[in-house]
């Protein structure tokens, strides 16, 4: 995950000092709120989904089918994160 965390800090400015640190995580996800995007987040027992939504671009993964299953939270805030960095960049994934 630390290439990951280097990554956020590139793309957003946020520093995520471990899989621990919630706060740094949150601040992503608002992030993403004030850029207009919706973030879906979904915990359950053996269940950590995440999802965006965007009225310019749509469902990140829904609209394809893919509902990504990641290992944790964090990881699901982080790289969805990056991928909607990536269509916001290039208008595609």
């Amino acid at each position: 995950m630390k290439e990951v965390f280097e990554k956020i800090k590139t793309e957003y400015g946020i520093e995520i000092e471990n899989e621990n640190d919630m706060t740094g995580a949150w601040k992503l996800v608002e992030t993403l709120k004030e850029r207009g995007w919706v973030v879906y987040i979904i915990t359950a027992k053996g269940r950590e989904q995440v999802d965006a939504w965007h009225p310019s671009y749509g469902s990140l993964y829904a609209q394809f089918g893919e509902i990504p299953n990641f290992r944790n939270l964090m990881e699901g805030i982080c790289l969805t994160s990056l991928r909607i960095r990536e269509l916001e960049k290039n208008g595609t994934l």
